[in-house]
């Protein structure tokens, strides 16, 4: 076990320890932080635009189905399910044009 002199220092080492690596390394400032974080943000921000709407599609679709379906048996499946799914739908589909619609593009601000 480690006195607490060695665990004082040991926790003086630790705070000053990224200090000392970084101060070699060239300063970028928080603007090129920024810059590089802006192309991952915008694949996710595509790759997240395209999932909704694709899952958006799909409840348009079971909602069909589940109308048919209580078209046949109103008690196995309530209209309550069809009209949360046509809802849903509508919103997850309408996310992502409203988004391409607004033109606001984050990561073409620099240019």
């Amino acid at each position: 076990m480690l006195s607490p002199i060695a665990k004082v220092a040991l926790f003086i080492y630790t705070l000053l320890l990224p200090g000392i690596i970084l101060a070699a390394a060239p300063v970028y400032g928080m603007g090129k932080v920024a810059d590089n974080l802006l192309d991952p943000v915008s694949v996710f921000s595509s790759f997240i635009s395209t999932i909704s709407l694709m899952i958006g599609c799909c409840f348009l679709f079971a909602s069909f189905i589940k109308y048919t379906q209580h078209r046949v048996n109103p008690l196995a499946v309530p209209i309550s399910t069809v009209v949360f799914l046509v809802i849903m739908g509508i919103i997850l589909v309408s996310l992502p044009l409203a988004y391409k619609l607004s033109n606001v593009h984050f990561y073409n601000l620099s240019q």
